[in-house]
């Protein structure tokens, strides 16, 4: 017998004082919890289950999903990785809980989780040209994948992105090309569009913006409530302008970042991802002429970014971001956050109607923020009216899931949520994003040509085997290389090498044995091993494929490997089906259902990849419609069920001579 108190002595965690109580040969672990009077514990997550214990006081825990008042006596169970605060309600009294918490992940199958309606933005790509590899590698298949994934569930998926036609980059294309801003943008906008497409990439809707209709006065409107709020204000500060006296940001400037020293553009730093103002650049030249900028004192607005410190910090701890973008926030937030310009001198773009403002239009992306809501007004949900609509779906009644490159990472995680936060909305839960992808170990550059655009890859893979091969290559986490023909090995080594081999032999088996799929009979221990094996991609793909660790470089990875693997099983068992015309033995048996399993599995787990192979699959199965049940996929055919043996799946080699030609400096 021993006496423990269970609240003395305390260590700080998460802004609680915790008592650690040992408890020796369980796999349960416990503390005594004590949160001061008005105190709210960090928010936070981990990979255990935890259950809190309420012995005394009156308090709230708050997930993402919903919000429990508590009192002494009650218990609230939260879920691995499931982020979670609890607060003191109280002024006087300390509030006091047991906290018992165990590795749940092992014990138990993971449950699929509930079908959630979903709105997933791409962010809208700058109509100054047509869509090439490094662009299709990052956000636009990756939202398509998603949305097809999600679809399986049952729930309402919508998926949109548009044109970003305010962009100064318009403006210098145009020049460029000797054409107006607006043919320019409509010129690419359309290229992109039927990009989009030949990818096999479906958008429920499409985001257009105009500098005088009603998307702008739907910008305004906004914009006029955040004023009203003393959150947008005037103020002299310097600006860089050229010699004839045009102000310079974003596409007219270049120099050093002031944060990370690397190459950049004015007011953000594609490498660091951090803003600037423009004249804290280093070394700064005018990008037309390469003259050094002139300073001049103007007076300009800015949102008060500064004054959402404490929410963001908060924000950025539950909501699901990968680690670099995760630092990104911490570095700024530790730092200070500072306030944003939203205005900049041009005919170009939407003029603030502000008074003694109109001669100046509103920063890009500070319009983002407004454009995705104006994207969400145009969904079919409640609402008399654009704006209800809009608060509708960022009410946190939907999941919102923005996709985005790493360079535009800070206006998604800081800037619009602030945004968000002071129109009493809910910023989005999700943030999927890549890094830069090189090609042939330099990055894709527009200007210098090197790259390989979107269309004329597709007209040499065609959809499926485009989608597979930059999802193979995605660059999640870290910059990754595009190498024409190390992709190019490796999808006919995966498609007609392995994949419509083993069918064939699959298919060939089956007909040697009555046409019909058998149920499994005894196990040996290589199939044993298989299966089990099996289990863990299928597990693997089914996290990689939930909307809260989403992946399609992971998913891409597990159909690989099942490939690989289920090719180099086929052939071993051959052993055990050598007899044509004899009874199958109960090893064979299993073999040929565990074949027909793996083959009905990749039915399922190619439709959001490559939607093509998965039709083609769903046919040779005879499959009555295309999987969607991952439970129902991953099970045995019911014994007896009968393939179309007369197909074939149709997957073509690619050319290697052909697919060089696409290569920067290459003709023919």
């Amino acid at each position: 017998m021993k006496k423990i108190n269970m609240f003395s002595p305390a260590k700080r965690f998460y802004n609680v004082d915790s008592r650690v109580v040992e408890l020796p040969g369980t796999a349960l672990n416990l503390m005594g919890c004590t949160l001061a009077p008005g105190q709210e514990s960090q928010p936070h997550n981990h990979f255990e289950d935890e259950l809190f214990i309420f012995t005394e006081g009156h308090g709230l825990v708050r997930t993402a999903q919903e919000t429990l008042e508590v009192n002494a006596g009650d218990a609230v169970h939260c879920a691995r990785f499931e982020s979670h605060t609890i607060r003191n309600l109280s002024d006087r009294q300390p509030l006091h809980f047991h906290s018992l918490y165990w590795d749940a992940g092992q014990l138990q199958p993971s449950e699929a989780e509930p079908p959630v309606d979903t709105l997933i933005f791409s962010t809208p790509p700058t109509p100054n040209g047509d869509l090439h590899l490094g662009h299709l590698s990052g956000p636009y298949i990756a939202g398509d994948v998603l949305k097809r994934v999600l679809s399986n569930s049952g729930a309402k998926v919508f998926y949109g992105s548009g044109r970003d036609d305010n962009q100064t980059y318009v403006l210098t294309c145009a020049a460029k090309e000797n054409t107006s801003p607006k043919a320019c943008a409509d010129h690419y906008a359309q290229a992109i569009r039927e990009t989009w497409q030949g990818f096999g990439i479906d958008m429920d809707l499409f985001i257009t913006p105009d500098n005088q209709g009603e998307y702008a006065d739907f910008a305004h409107h906004y914009l006029q409530r955040l004023h009203d709020q003393g959150l947008i204000y005037a103020k002299d500060t310097p600006v860089f302008v050229d010699d004839q006296g045009n102000a310079l940001h974003e596409a007219f400037l270049n120099g050093g970042c002031p944060h990370c020293g690397e190459s950049s553009d004015g007011n953000a730093c594609e490498a660091c991802g951090q803003p600037n103002q423009c004249t804290d650049l280093t070394q700064p030249r005018v990008k037309r002429d390469g003259r050094q900028p002139q300073l001049r004192i103007e007076t300009r607005l800015f949102f008060r970014l500064s004054a959402f410190a404490d929410d963001l910090s908060k924000y950025v701890q539950t909501a699901n971001m990968p680690a670099h973008v995760y630092q990104l926030c911490h570095t700024m937030l530790t730092q200070g956050l500072p306030d944003i310009c939203i205005s900049h001198r041009s005919d170009w773009g939407i003029r603030h109607r502000l008074p003694s403002m109109q001669d100046q239009v509103m920063y890009v992306w500070f319009e983002m923020a407004f454009g995705y809501l104006w994207g969400a007004s145009d969904l079919p949900v409640a609402g008399a009216d654009r704006f209800a609509r809009a608060a509708h779906c960022y009410s946190g009644s939907m999941d919102i899931v923005h996709c985005y490159g790493f360079d535009n990472a800070y206006y998604h995680t800081l800037l619009f949520p602030a945004v968000y936060l002071a129109l009493g909305l809910t910023p989005p839960r999700h943030h999927v994003v890549n890094e830069l992808l090189d090609l042939d170990g330099s990055k894709f550059s527009t200007s210098r040509r090197h790259l390989i655009w979107g269309k004329d890859f597709l007209a040499e893979t065609g959809s499926d085997y485009a989608r597979m091969a930059l999802m193979l290559t995605r660059p999640e986490g870290m910059r990754s290389n595009f190498t024409v023909a190390r992709i190019c090995a490796r999808i006919n080594e995966l498609f007609p090498e392995k994949l419509s081999a083993w069918m064939q032999r699959l298919q060939a088996r089956l007909a040697e044995h009555g046409g019909k799929i058998p149920e499994p009979g005894a196990w040996l221990s290589d199939q044993k091993n298989y299966h089990d094996e099996l289990r863990q991609w299928i597990e693997g793909y089914r996290q990689a494929a939930s909307t809260s660790t989403f992946s399609p470089l992971r998913m891409a990875e597990q159909v690989a490997q099942v490939i690989d693997r289920v090719s180099r099983f086929s052939a071993a068992q051959d052993y055990l089906l050598s007899a044509p015309g004899q009874p199958l033995s109960n090893h064979a048996r299993t073999s040929l259902a565990l074949q027909a399993l793996t083959a009905r599995w990749l039915a399922y787990a190619t439709y959001p990849l490559m939607p093509g192979l998965s039709e083609q699959l769903t046919d040779l199965l005879n499959l009555a419609e295309r999987e969607c049940d991952p439970q129902q996929a991953s099970a045995f055919f019911a014994a007896g069920h009968a393939p179309a043996l007369h197909l074939r799946l149709e997957l073509p080699r690619l050319s290697a001579e052909a697919l060089a030609r696409l290569m920067p400096g290459q003709t023919g």
